[in-house]
């Protein structure tokens, strides 16, 4: 298994002091040197999932990457264009064991192979959600957004501002929660105006709600207020 940096370069980048660092001609040296950079690390423990693996390396390019499963599925995902970077296309699953596989090549063309592992996080509970709402729902002009947990929440101004509405035309409102926890509630300024599009963005996967409480899944949709 590589090391969480593997580093091929110039004796003495690694260990340069901070006076060194600021050296321009030291910095540039250092983003000289070729390097693969996993995220997460390889070897990495209980990993909250909140974005993507990925995998990068400077001064060289990758010849080929595979992300799979325990039970050896490969991860869907894409190389960008200068074949530095190749990123998943979706987040890692909760309590997974996942092994990256490759080879990258450094600025003179020799092979470096790529090889480590990182394992999720086992929540003690996944916490789901459900709404009040629909995609695609026409609803009446006193209408209030309701966001239930199936567990108390108790990270709720931090769990609110990730619980994205966007209106049109704008529309000002504010999210409470119940006093339990468990149901956000969002209400507009006023009443709604007729025929207002309305999105609910809610990017809860991997979110800690409550010491070891995750959210299960994000949450899109939208709808729009009647036009009576």
């Amino acid at each position: 298994m590589l090391a969480a940096v593997l580093t091929v370069g110039a004796a003495g980048c690694a260990g340069s002091s901070a006076t060194e660092r600021q050296n321009p001609v030291t910095d540039a040296t250092e983003r000289t040197v070729f390097r693969i950079l996993p995220d997460p690390a390889f070897g990495a423990q209980n990993v909250v999932p909140r974005r993507p693996a990925s995998i990068t390396v400077t001064s060289g390019s990758l010849k080929s990457v595979e992300l799979t499963d325990a039970a050896g599925n490969r991860v869907d995902g894409s190389l960008s264009s200068d074949k530095r970077s190749w990123t998943a296309d979706g987040k890692p699953a909760f309590a997974t064991q996942y092994q990256w596989q490759g080879v990258a090549v450094d600025k003179n063309g020799k092979r470096y192979p790529i090889s480590g592992s990182f394992q999720t996080i086992d929540p003690d509970v996944l916490v789901t959600t459900t709404t009040n709402v629909v995609d695609g729902g026409i609803y009446p002009a006193d209408l209030r957004i309701a966001v239930t947990f199936s567990a108390p929440v108790q990270k709720r101004d931090m769990v609110a501002n990730l619980m994205q509405i966007t209106t049109s035309p704008r529309t000002r409102g504010s999210w409470q929660w119940s006093e339990d926890g468990r149901v956000a509630t969002w209400q507009p300024r006023g009443s709604w105006r007729p025929g207002t599009k309305v999105e609910l963005d809610a990017e809860l996967y991997g979110v800690m709600l409550a010491p070891g409480h995750y959210g299960a899944a994000d949450k899109k949709l939208g709808f729009r207020i009647t036009d009576q």
